[in-house]
């Protein structure tokens, strides 16, 4: 059972993450043609996909600690690692959202950054997770 680990948690972080991201984004634009949609989410899910399960296999210490997280929220640092995640999981639909409703003619590089900005905790906590699961096992 211990080889199955991995594979969930790499499951549950990038169902959960998908879930979070896609479906609300895909529901704000709507008004793409049907041509236009399929193509993106057929991308999008595709390039997700592939880049998060090949890289999650590589930090699976990591990810293995974030997903503890997520099912046992006992103090205040495991209240923030799943903000941060959830977080960059939201920042995809709201970050779009955001600027079209504050900004009179938001900059396609400026939402795109913010985006990015977005995703840095996230990647900064599954990174530190990551070499203190890898210390532990030496």
């Amino acid at each position: 059972m211990v080889g199955k680990q991995p594979v969930r948690d790499i499951t549950t972080f990038v169902s959960l993450y998908l879930l979070l991201s896609l479906p609300p984004f895909l529901y704000l634009n709507r008004d793409l043609s049907a041509e236009v949609a399929t193509i993106a989410l057929v991308a999008v899910v595709g390039t997700v996909a592939l880049v998060l399960v090949t890289g999650l296999f590589f930090v699976s210490d990591g990810v293995e600690r974030y997903t503890d997280f997520f099912f046992a929220v006992t103090d205040v640092y495991s209240v923030v690692v799943d903000l941060s995640f959830v977080l960059a999981a939201v920042s995809w639909w709201l970050v779009p959202e955001l600027a079209l409703a504050t900004l009179p003619d938001p900059e396609l590089r400026v939402v795109l950054a913010a985006i990015v900005i977005c995703q840095v905790p996230m990647v900064l906590f599954l990174s530190l997770m990551t070499l203190i699961g890898r210390v532990q096992n030496q």
